[in-house]
């Protein structure tokens, strides 16, 4: 085998074992970009971070999941993005939510006392 095929066939290999990586760390929760594959970015809302929530590993430039983190944007007319589910997997414990009309973001659902 020739020295440019073998450089050639090597970086065929590394470009599917980064795209195997990144698919699997996506979605995943996630503290800092760190903790996610270098085309990713720890996508944690404001709002997460002050419950002490995870980010979720995502693509670079998504921001959040639209209806399905807190504080992320929502259309309470889109049953996909009116905040009835939420994007962590399923071992994190998160909050329900709903989609508020007025600010058209994801907030914690209120008890019938007012308590989140």
């Amino acid at each position: 085998m020739r020295p440019a095929s073998f450089f050639r066939s090597a970086l065929a290999l590394l470009a599917l074992a980064g795209c195997s990586l990144s698919e699997q760390l996506a979605g995943e929760p996630c503290a800092v970009a760190e903790d996610c594959w270098r085309t990713q970015e720890c996508a944690q809302t404001a709002e997460e971070a002050a419950l002490e929530l995870p980010g979720m590993c995502l693509p670079k430039g998504t921001g959040c999941v639209r209806g399905q983190q807190l504080g992320c944007a929502c259309d309470p007319m889109d049953f996909d993005a009116d905040c009835g589910i939420a994007a962590a997997k399923i071992e994190v414990e998160y909050p329900n939510m709903i989609c508020d009309p007025d600010r058209r973001i994801c907030v914690l659902e209120q008890d019938e006392e007012g308590q989140p």
